[in-house]
């Protein structure tokens, strides 16, 4: 057992990769250790292939030539019938493992990297439009064996016109996003995924889990699957550093950290990493420098606020969750969660016209969202304030 905690970046739901990105690393050139892990080439695999492949039942439905005439708008909804159901009872949301398409299926639950996978090749063998995309979220975090998790989000976009391939816009009046979390995820679009992409994100949750597990041989085996698949993924070098931290490699994991921040520099989990190091090795004052450049990024970071308000709501500490929220939204526009959170915050705090303020902005940007309904329909049932 170790007695501190680190931090890991878990792709599952956190902060979206930057739109322009670095020239890739030679990957030959960084700090390898195969003999330490007992590496194998031939040993562990997944393609993109196997990932994305689908249950021979489920595919041989999809392909029925009566399916493939109905129309684009038909093909969604048999697409969303057969996740959901007739009733469309959400699919059982299983945090923490990531499956490929054929086992998600055939357990009929998953985390969202996994359903992700699932619906978008289910998309695609509808012959729809379809976009695997990393959205921006508020950071959510998960201990596990002394190791902090942050936690990203991936959903699908299935465009019912206009153009894939697009970020930081609010989507379409009729397009529509498959999200198996819908209170975390937003109604914008977010950073376009390849099948390449995926698989990086795949490979690279095995060797979190893996870790998790103390299972260092195998968490390195995946993780370096991850940067070997997509070398531009800065989470996989950020986590292989973790790998190293705790197997004593210093150098070699600050290596990997440089790295990780080189293809992101707003990539805090690093930069965290780089604190802690040097913090490790008496390098104070460089330590103290990471410091105040974490203060300055959460600080204008909506999604820290948006996080830190959802905590302190919580928490019941509703006056400093709406200054944390109130924050959030002079930050940014058509944020439907922090409308949707400042209501709550503004209504158990006793303030009711801010919190139907809230309200009605958040019927102005959602008019189909059922929240809004729902939260009249709480507020006017219960007694005012807490």
């Amino acid at each position: 057992m170790f007695g501190k905690t680190f931090w890991m970046a878990l792709c599952l739901t956190g902060l979206a990769a930057c739109s322009s990105l670095p020239d890739a690393p030679a990957t030959a050139q960084l700090p390898w250790r195969d003999e330490i892990f007992g590496w194998d080439a031939g040993a562990l695999s997944m393609s993109s292939d196997e990932l994305f492949r689908l249950d021979p039942k489920l595919r041989q439905d999809l392909q029925d030539p009566a399916v493939q005439r109905l129309s684009a708008a038909k093909r969604l909804d048999h697409l969303v019938a057969l996740l959901y159901g007739r009733a469309l009872q959400a699919f059982p949301y299983a945090p923490g493992h990531s499956t490929p398409a054929t086992e998600t299926w055939q357990q009929k639950r998953g985390d969202c990297l996994s359903l992700t996978v699932l619906a978008y090749a289910m998309a695609r063998a509808l012959n729809m439009r379809a976009q695997m995309q990393e959205v921006p979220v508020a950071a959510q975090f998960d201990r596990r064996n002394s190791v902090d998790f942050l936690s990203r989000h991936v959903n699908v976009l299935l465009p019912r016109s206009g153009a894939l391939g697009g970020t930081g816009s609010r989507l379409e009046a009729d397009d529509m996003i498959i999200d198996f979390e819908p209170q975390i995820g937003s109604n914008r679009l977010g950073q376009a995924l390849t099948d390449q992409d995926i698989l990086a994100r795949y490979q690279n949750n095995m060797g979190a889990e893996q870790l998790a597990l103390e299972q260092p041989n195998a968490a390195y085996a995946w993780f370096k699957a991850a940067i070997l698949t997509q070398p531009k993924y800065e989470a996989s070098y950020a986590n292989l550093a973790l790998l190293y931290r705790r197997a004593g490699l210093g150098a070699d994991a600050e290596t990997l950290l440089r790295q990780a921040v080189a293809l992101n520099d707003e990539d805090t989990v690093a930069l965290l990493s780089l604190q802690q190091l040097m913090q490790e090795q008496g390098r104070t004052a460089e330590a103290e420098a990471f410091t105040h450049l974490l203060q300055s990024r959460r600080d204008r970071d909506p999604y820290h606020w948006i996080a830190l308000g959802l905590k302190r709501l919580q928490e019941a500490q509703y006056r400093e969750s709406i200054r944390a929220l109130e924050q959030a939204q002079r930050m940014t526009h058509g944020f439907t969660e922090v409308h949707r959170y400042l209501a709550l915050a503004y209504w158990r705090a006793g303030e009711t016209e801010r919190a139907r303020e809230q309200l009605n902005l958040l019927s102005s940007l959602d008019t189909d969202s059922a929240d809004v309904d729902m939260l009249r329909k709480k507020f006017n049932d219960a007694p005012t304030g807490r």
